[in-house]
């Protein structure tokens, strides 16, 4: 017999001459008063003195066996029929199956999936185990998943549990389950102990092959069993990236995306059809790769459709469909917006030929004046005296160009403003005093400005960086399908120093949006309580520098404006398989039923859940995202969505490429290829353990009752 825990079993055994030490002091305290009559009790005591010695051992015996038997069954003791050294040839094992989950597993040799091919191999080496063998199951995702975690006698509950699993939409990491079977196993002695890993060989899932390899090598006594499903990485096309270009979805507006497809296959390919459907319905839009795609590569495809009505909606490119479907689409959703009413106020009266907020307002409104009234934005002009008296109820975004100064009524109205999530971008000129500036508005400045500089004369000019841009705003043009930004020349402008956070890990603390060649800020942006403030450091003028002259002019605005605003982004509406969503709604949802319309479900909603009322707001909270594509939240039946989000794969589950068969050499014994009808013999397994400290810890009940009724006996006058 050994001991699981033996210290436990040491430490509590010891506690066994605890009732032994209570009766020496008791028989110690025993103070003899002779007094008259006492001669009289003495011949009664003496003729009862040999029971009563009887009972107070009896007791004593049955005390000491109680803690005793405790001890023991806190040892966990196990017995081997073998011995707890060697495990017998035939007898039954303890097994524990690692079944790879992942994305990659659902490809298809046109028959039928890796995964069911690993449900087939792994029932068969069920089927092969001996009686009273044990088994545990884990399935490999983004994080382990202990389906059975302990090894159970039931094989066919094992068998159900297997059968019931479909691949994820998850990438996944090998090491995190064969690590935890590692952890089970040591609990296990005298027994054939063995890991049946079954896997496409996907090398992202064995990213730390070197950890399972040490594993290995500190465990002998466990038999580790590679069964690779499937042969060396195959071909795949697979859409890894869907990217708004335009600013923000609104009614009537064109709205264009990127959609890149990467082909991970060994050969080029051409005349890739892409797709782009609008909330589930037929194709909206559909666009042929110019070209072929090289391998390892990735090309983009522009689509574009139009929303006829505000709130939220899906859009979803597909592909041609291939061996491996779950990559073969992808899903954002978008917030559609009505209309969008921004402040531009300029710091002085406008002239004929020029005034401060004139480009801002034409990059804005990148449409004829005939179309102005009939597009979402709506830009006012407002003298520098509404910063004080104005009502900023209805704007989303205030622009301040070239305004001198803000008094200390309008900097706490700006700070309301901003904090309840609205948009301050402060363009400087000639008027604005960078004192006054950096003063009313300390708390709200990403960057404080430095005294103007003006190299006009000079015939030289500063430019903006030409590459690796830092910000979302800029970070579409680090693509190298699109222009610079290194083309913008200033000629003047307030150097900017970027304001240091107290708390470095704030996520509010400010940062350059783009910079200038030399490295210092051409714009910063930095958040304050629910909103955004951006500073650039020159004018919105071309006697400052070209940009609102140049091409990239709108599409940077374009991309301010749709970072800043309230709306949701498609960044923002984005979850990972199995991320729980969390969305705020109206309070008189509260408590009402909600559906949803998921990628799996045809079209049709199924019931989701009930609004809650979560820390003084009402939420719709939904945790079932194992399924990658879109997904729209309707209430009460409604067919508008009151909510809508995407689930993305990782695109790295689409390069099926597999970990080098050297890498793998240490897991050889018991490897062979089960691509399509073989088999895995299953091999001889150990004796197995035998628990009983349940049956010891009733004992010890029974035990202390039997006690208890004695000493209520013994108490009794005689």
């Amino acid at each position: 017999m050994n001991f699981i825990s033996p210290a436990i079993f040491y430490g509590a055994i010891g506690v066994v001459a605890a009732p032994v030490l209570i009766h020496l002091l008791n028989r110690m305290r025993v103070k003899i008063v002779h007094w008259g009559a006492m001669r009289f009790l003495l011949e009664s005591i003496r003729k009862n003195q040999r029971r009563l010695r009887i009972e107070d051992l009896l007791l004593l015996l049955l005390r000491c066996l109680i803690i005793a038997l405790l001890a023991l069954a806190f040892g966990r003791p196990v017995i081997n029929p073998e011995g707890a050294s060697e495990a017998s040839k035939e007898g039954p094992a303890i097994a524990i199956f690692v079944v790879d989950q992942t994305a990659s597993m659902g490809q298809s040799n046109g028959v039928t999936t890796r995964f069911e091919t690993a449900k087939v191999e792994a029932g068969k080496i069920l089927d092969g185990l001996p009686s009273s063998s044990q088994a545990a199951l884990y399935f490999v995702t983004d994080r382990p998943i202990s389906a059975i975690p302990r090894p159970i006698s039931s094989l066919a509950l094992v068998r159900r549990t297997l059968e019931a699993a479909q691949p994820s939409y998850s990438t996944g990491d090998l090491s995190g389950a064969i690590s935890q079977a590692f952890r089970v196993l040591k609990d296990y002695h005298g027994t054939r102990k063995e890991i049946d890993i079954f896997t496409d060989n996907q090398a992202v899932a064995w990213s730390q092959v070197e950890k399972v390899k040490a594993e290995v090598q500190a465990a002998p006594d466990v038999n580790v069993r590679l069964i690779p499903l499937g042969g060396p990485g195959e071909d795949n096309l697979a859409i890894t990236a869907l990217k708004p270009l335009a600013s923000i979805p609104a009614v009537g507006k064109t709205y264009d995306v990127n959609a890149e497809v990467t082909n991970y296959g060994s050969a080029p390919v051409s005349g890739i059809s892409v797709t782009l459907s609008l909330d589930d319905a037929q194709s909206s839009n559909e666009q042929m790769i110019d070209g072929e795609i090289p391998p390892g590569q990735t090309r983009g495809v522009r689509l574009n459709v139009k929303f006829e009505q505000a709130g939220y909606h899906t859009l979803t490119a597909s592909i041609p469909p291939d061996r491996l479907p779950a990559d073969n689409q992808r899903s954002i959703a978008v917030q559609v917006i009505d209309q969008m009413h921004v402040a531009i106020v300029e710091g002085t009266q406008p002239r004929r030929d020029f005034r401060d907020g004139l480009f801002i307002y034409n990059g804005l409104l990148p449409v004829p004046s005939t179309h102005t009234a009939d597009y979402f934005l709506k830009p006012d002009f407002l003298a520098s005296s509404w910063l004080d008296d104005g009502d900023y109820s209805k704007d989303e975004m205030i622009f301040m160009s070239n305004v001198s100064g803000v008094s200390s009524a309008a900097a706490d109205k700006l700070k309301k403003f901003v904090n309840d999530g609205g948009a301050l971008i402060i363009f400087p000129g000639p008027n604005t005093r960078p004192d006054d500036l950096n003063t009313a508005l300390k708390d709200l400045l990403p960057a404080t400005l430095g005294p103007v500089r003006d190299i006009t004369k000079s015939g030289k000019f500063n430019s903006w960086q030409v590459s690796n841009y830092p910000h979302q705003i800029t970070d579409l043009w680090n693509d190298p399908n699109y222009t610079s930004l290194g083309t913008v020349r200033t000629m003047v402008w307030f150097p900017l120093t970027l304001v240091e956070s107290k708390d470095k890990d704030k996520a509010g603390a400010a940062l350059p949006v783009v910079n200038y060649q030399d490295g210092t800020p051409a714009v910063a942006e930095g958040k304050f309580g629910n909103g955004h403030v951006i500073v650039f450091s020159s004018a919105a003028s071309t006697n400052w520098n070209n940009f609102p002259l140049h091409p990239d002019f709108v599409p940077f605005m374009s991309r301010l404006i749709a970072f800043v605003s309230r709306h949701e982004s498609p960044e923002q509406l984005a979850y990972s398989p199995g991320a729980g969503f969390d969305h705020r709604v109206n309070a008189d949802m509260v408590g009402r039923e909600f559906s949803v319309i998921r990628p799996d479900s045809k079209g049709k909603p199924v019931l989701g859940g009930k609004v809650e009322f979560v820390n003084r707001e009402a939420k719709v909270r939904y945790s079932d995202t194992g399924v990658a594509g879109a997904y729209r939240i309707l209430v009460n039946g409604s067919d508008i969505p009151v909510a809508a989000f995407s689930v993305q794969m990782d695109p790295a589950e689409s390069n099926l490429k597999t970990e080098p068969e050297d890498a793998l050499a240490f897991l050889s014994k018991g490897n062979q290829n089960v691509a399509s009808t073989a088999s895995v013999a299953p091999q001889p397994a150990g004796g197995i353990r035998r628990e009983f400290w349940g049956l010891l810890v009733l004992l010890a009940a029974i035990i202390a009752v039997v006690e208890m009724l004695l000493a209520h006996k013994f108490s009794l006058a005689k």
